[in-house]
């Protein structure tokens, strides 16, 4: 009986710290959040309750509506990035020599600080930077790629380079995932006279489904979530401004505390629910 209150006592000793710890740096800046996002908190203060103004007028006002839509641009980036990713996956999918060198090539663009892509970048769109001189060569009038000044062309210009930035780490999941296939099912496949697009449709995108779609909801809640990279090259301006840009813009330089609140709840919203769908989908898969 002493033995049991000792440990139960061990048990809530141990617990306490982490739950102190989750409650004060968590759930109650959580439940504070949500607060001030029905109020007009400027940071200094009375909060004054202002119900669902701040919502409304993010989910109506075309300014911070076409916020949201900057987001489709790193989404839609992202189907070539895991396309890239697994044909990768694909061709490197066994043994040979210098894979691991090759692996370590392929991983560092997403081991690279946000700073340093930005300066690469901001290099390589740059009016005569790499990209236009390259096109210069091939004939084009770089005149009319202003990667960095058109408003048509910044956004696309800047998620693409998630492309080049997160392939490797998706690269690294999906040679994972295709490492832990048997070789007799592709040997049997072969001997059936199977071709390389039937073996991929029929065994690898099966075998790693649930790697596949975990790729494409850390992908969906990635793009929700988009900040360094933009607020380096372009501080959100020409009309470069993510979620995450808005909420510091509005919480710091413009006092804004309790819309940047309602913001950030609707931020969080979306990746629960990118999240959340994720779980149900991959049960689906393995029921």
């Amino acid at each position: 009986m002493r033995q049991t209150k000792s440990s139960r006592l061990l048990i809530v000793l141990f617990l306490i710290f982490p739950v102190l710890h989750l409650l004060i740096f968590s759930y109650i800046p959580i439940i504070s959040n949500v607060f001030l996002s029905f109020t007009n908190y400027k940071g200094t203060g009375t909060p004054k309750w202002i119900g669902l103004k701040n919502y409304k007028r993010l989910l109506t006002d075309p300014q911070y509506v076409m916020v949201f839509k900057n987001c489709l641009w790193y989404m839609v980036v992202a189907i070539p990035q895991l396309v890239f990713a697994f044909a990768l996956a694909i061709f490197t999918n066994g043994k040979f020599r210098g894979l691991s060198i090759f692996k370590g090539i392929l991983i560092l663009p997403y081991l690279l600080n946000g700073v340093i892509v930005s300066t690469i970048f901001i290099i390589f769109f740059n009016n005569s930077g790499t990209l236009n001189t390259i096109l210069a060569a091939l004939g084009l009038n770089t005149a009319n790629f202003q990667w960095l000044q058109n408003l048509k062309l910044v956004n696309p210009a800047i998620a693409s380079i998630s492309i080049w930035r997160y392939y490797g780490m998706n690269f690294i999941m999906f040679f994972g995932a295709l490492q832990t296939v048997p070789s007799d099912l592709y040997e049997s496949a072969a001997v059936d006279g199977c071709t390389k697009w039937q073996e991929i449709r029929y065994i690898s995108i099966p075998a790693i489904k649930n790697v596949l779609f975990i790729n494409i909801i850390m992908s969906i809640s990635g793009s929700i979530q988009v900040f360094e990279i933009p607020y380096i090259m372009m501080n959100g301006s020409n009309g470069t401004t993510t979620p995450v840009i808005q909420i510091q813009q509005s919480a710091f330089s413009e006092n804004r505390v309790g819309f940047a609140a309602a913001l950030s709840i609707l931020v969080f919203l979306v990746v629960v629910v990118s999240v959340g769908l994720q779980r149900i989908l991959t049960r689906k898969m393995e029921d």
